[in-house]
């Protein structure tokens, strides 16, 4: 998707986002938070609504909230009340979700996010409204294969701990949307406040968006599209009702405040309801739950708790490990992948070297397999021992490159790995004087071309001999041996 402006309005695009918090229990009750568990396993009387039951607020999610609320630069207020939330739904059992409404956690405050290169790759300050705590809903299961004709509820999402952190309608283009999503999705990593798992349903996205003639100041009317699930599909979605609502626009129509859905397949945005209004919700403070009430130690013990960001990690990589901008911020994206760097790095010494192998090898096996380096069973020091051993010549990169994929799935020692797999490197002179006179013989064509002046042909010949070694010739003890016998000297 371009990031390019549209050539006759401007686009104006706000952000609300839903991240769940990394508690082992729900907001307001005991029950455990799982993944994938059997259907209404996960369940709790409080978070089942039955009658007489009164919720617990979990302290771990308050710190978890506040930690995200300090590293972007919030003002986190010493009192906050929870509110009742009214609708009725089936994945709903109480009528109501516990959220805060007018006396949030956190306010004000922002994220520095580095534009794409085609918004010319500067940074942008997007400013944060608000930042608040509540519970999840459970969730609706319309699949025929499941439930056939009917809609089965599963309860185990409902009360799940939840921040919602609502941006300031401060994003101009659906790139530039995708970019704050990832620096807020890196945040929420490098705090350890929450997991940030879109394939998991713990970082959705709700996206309002409105169009305005250049140079216009009043906003236009705003649509809100909701379950953004993907990058790509928040991309997608918002360049489809870009579309939409300039096609009104243009026609001298008027957009209507709605919440829409997004459909993939036809690329078309469409209205799901007409967009309620705060008071359909019929907000009061909940009856049976305290205000929220922090102290300035309280918050400042937090603060305590905050490890390096990422933007002071990268400088200091460029600063400390003499690496460029662009390997220390990809380094810096994810902050167990700059964890393992560094141990990387202080057991090896060569970070450039090191930052070569992750780009090119670990985050592609990584990549291959659909896991993170947080799932990795390559240890730090193995791949900084792997590394070594072919700085030393005792195994090809080739061969070293090929145990990645194994390692990053399987670990284990990666020097007792060559030596039962026979890898080590062949820089026996012998050994190599003989499959180099073998090619030699094979390739006298190209042998001549050689002594010719076609320097190119070199590589051929040094390609043949490390097929012909399985890929384990060393290859400086290979180039030796070439030059000797093409009767170039060298010793």
């Amino acid at each position: 998707m371009t990031g390019v402006p549209h050539p006759r309005y401007e686009v104006v695009i706000g952000l609300e986002v839903h991240a769940q918090l990394r508690t082992r229990s729900k907001l307001f009750s005991p029950a455990p938070v799982t993944y994938g568990a059997e259907p209404n396993h996960s369940v709790h009387p409080v978070c089942l609504a039955l009658p007489g039951v009164l919720p617990v607020l979990n302290g771990h999610a308050v710190e978890l909230a506040i930690r995200v609320a300090l590293a972007s630069q919030c003002h986190v207020h010493p009192q906050s009340i929870f509110a009742r939330k009214n609708y009725f739904y089936p994945d709903l059992p109480k009528g109501y979700q516990i959220s805060q409404y007018e006396e949030p956690l956190a306010t004000g405050g922002w994220l520095d996010v580095r534009m794409p290169d085609g918004n010319g790759g500067e940074r942008k300050r997007v400013r944060l409204h608000r930042i608040h705590m509540e519970e999840d809903a459970g969730k609706s299961i319309h699949d025929a294969a499941v439930a056939g004709d009917a809609t089965h509820v599963d309860l185990n999402r409902a009360g799940v701990a939840l921040l919602e952190i609502v941006s300031e309608p401060d994003l101009r283009s659906p790139a530039e949307a995708a970019a704050y999503l990832r620096a807020l999705r890196s945040l929420l990593r490098y705090v350890d406040a929450s997991d940030a798992d879109m394939e998991r349903g713990n970082f959705r996205c709700d996206a309002n968006i409105s169009l305005r003639r250049h140079g216009e100041s009043r906003l236009g009317t705003r649509t809100e599209l909701k379950n953004l699930n993907s990058f790509r599909f928040v991309e997608a979605a918002l360049e489809a009702e870009i579309r939409r609502q300039a096609s009104l626009l243009d026609a001298g129509e008027k957009v209507v405040q709605a919440t829409l859905q997004f459909d993939p397949a036809s690329g078309r945005t469409r209205v799901l309801r007409l967009k309620e209004n705060a008071d359909d919700y019929r907000y009061f403070p909940d009856p049976d739950l305290v205000p929220l009430v922090l102290s300035d130690a309280q918050i400042e013990r937090v603060r305590k708790t905050l490890p390096e960001q990422a933007d002071a990690r990268c400088e200091r990589f460029q600063r400390q490990q003499g690496l460029p901008e662009e390997d220390a911020r990809l380094l810096c994206e994810s902050r167990a992948l700059a964890d393992f760097f560094e141990a990387a790095a202080k057991r090896h010494g060569d970070a450039e070297t090191l930052v070569n192998w992750i780009r090119r090898d670990v985050l592609h096996a990584l990549g291959e397999h659909g896991i993170e380096i947080e799932a990795s069973r390559l240890t730090p020091e193995a791949l900084a021992d792997l590394v070594e051993r072919v700085r030393q010549g005792g195994v090809t990169a080739q061969s070293a490159r090929a145990l990645i994929p194994e390692l990053v799935l399987s670990g284990g020692d990666p020097l007792r790995l060559i030596q039962e797999r026979g890898l080590e490197a062949v820089s026996d002179t012998g050994e190599l004087e003989a499959a180099v006179d073998a090619v030699l013989r094979e390739h006298a064509g190209h042998v001549e071309r050689l002594r010719a002046g076609e320097e190119k042909v070199r590589n051929f010949l040094i390609g043949q001999v490390m097929k012909r070694t399985g890929g384990k010739a060393d290859p400086a003890a290979l180039r030796r041996v070439l030059a000797q016998r093409l009767g170039e000297g060298g010793s």
